[in-house]
């Protein structure tokens, strides 16, 4: 085991002294994740990357959505907070993930834990999407990261993103807010949603399209999901789903320009933030971009 790792996990008062084992759990880009076997219990422990609340991520807001989401029976039981960490420790879950065909088929058992989710009352932190483009730009450019030149072409298409959806505004709702495939664990009846990392307050459908593009959903699976959420498919919220693809991939690409100036991962984020700001643009310059701004502006309640 990594002697610092160890004593970093053994501040938990119930590990001090106990027989464990630990291995790393790879899979992130953020943090160094680790799972720990006490008893033969398994758990797993999240060792933050530098600075991560320059990425958007408020603790006490994680700790507060992963406690609801065990609660709910969303997401795994939470043993606690790593003590002077401030990530939780959470039961290591069994379970695989989907891909393609077979993750549509289990669609709406995600579907039916996101929504359960969003309906379960406010949280104390937000992500307001639009802002948070907007101080990753700044961040990163405050650790002598200036944005790419897309930053300024795309930061526009978010503000007319942002005025089509104030003409009729709805209550924004509890989000997960990084609907990756590896945040999503299947077993054979049920769906785990993991990692609340980034969980706060912000618009339903940046959940929906988030979940949409990070699984490459085709179009017959997005509307397979609105139908799922809503009960039915209508211009408004094809519209908001398509327009919220385009707000996801602008943060994820302004994401990894910030961790271009943070992270000590060996991770190549430079080539990271360029896929996912080149898709960005690919999806706001479509032909359809102004007519879903325009179906945008209507009420996606009905």
């Amino acid at each position: 085991m990594d002697p610092e790792i160890e004593r970093i996990v053994r501040r938990v008062p119930a590990w001090a002294t106990a027989d464990l084992t630990m291995h790393p759990l790879t899979g992130g880009i953020t943090n160094r994740n680790f799972v720990v076997v006490v008893n033969d219990d398994e758990f797993v422990v999240r060792i933050p990357g530098e600075r991560t609340e320059l990425l958007g991520i408020n603790r006490r807001c994680e700790a507060e959505a992963s406690q609801r989401a065990s609660e709910l029976g969303l997401g795994p039981p939470v043993l606690g907070e790593l003590p002077g960490i401030g990530t939780q420790i959470t039961q290591l879950m069994p379970g695989h993930h989907l891909e393609s065909d077979a993750f549509i088929e289990r669609l709406e058992d995600i579907v039916t834990i996101i929504k359960t989710f969003h309906t379960s009352g406010p949280l104390s932190g937000a992500f307001p999407i639009h802002r948070v483009v907007e101080w990753h730009a700044r961040d990163a450019a405050s650790h002598g990261i200036m944005p790419p030149a897309a930053y300024e072409r795309l930061h526009q298409q978010s503000r007319h993103i942002e005025n089509a959806f104030a003409a009729t505004p709805v209550p924004s709702a509890p989000c997960h807010n990084d609907l990756l495939p590896g945040n999503m664990l299947f077993g054979a009846e049920r769906v785990w949603l993991l990692d609340y990392e980034y969980a706060g307050m912000n618009d339903a459908f940046f959940d929906l399209a988030n979940l949409s593009v990070n699984c490459q959903l085709t179009p017959s699976a997005d509307a397979k999901l609105l139908t799922l959420y809503f009960g039915a498919v209508t211009e408004v919220r094809w519209a908001r789903l398509q327009l919220m693809k385009v707000m996801s991939e602008f943060r994820e690409g302004m994401w990894a320009v910030v961790q271009q100036a943070i992270s000590t991962l060996d991770t190549d984020f430079v080539a990271y933030a360029n896929e996912r700001l080149s898709n960005c643009e690919r999806l706001a310059s479509v032909d359809d971009f102004g007519m879903w701004v325009t179906d945008a502006r209507g009420d996606p309640r009905v």
